[in-house]
């Protein structure tokens, strides 16, 4: 698949929006359970767990190491303009965990 922009891909946000739904409907679920060994153990690593991994491999997580706190921070907008429902007070925890474990530093 193509990439554009520093790595972001073609696919438009509302083709991947209409994958998810898709998905969603039809039952389809990542396996999430199955937590990658090389994420980090850290306070809450369970929350990075449940959010990201609701659509995400997170074996994908490791694969992005390095991306600034900024990164991260706009990574997260954009999840939530998929459809990622997340409360404010979780998506800090989530931010900080990715920024700490996950971060250039």
């Amino acid at each position: 698949m193509p990439h554009v922009n520093g790595g972001a891909s073609a696919i438009t946000k509302a083709a991947r929006l209409s994958i998810i739904v898709l998905a969603a409907v039809l039952g389809v679920r990542p396996a999430a359970a199955q937590v990658d060994p090389r994420l980090p153990e850290g306070p809450n690593r369970d929350l990075v767990v449940r959010h990201c991994g609701s659509c995400h491999d997170l074996s994908n997580l490791y694969t992005t190491v390095g991306r600034t706190r900024e990164r991260w921070n706009a990574t997260i907008d954009d999840m939530v303009l998929l459809g990622l429902n997340i409360t404010p007070r979780d998506r800090a925890l989530v931010l900080d965990y990715l920024a700490t474990y996950l971060s250039r530093q």
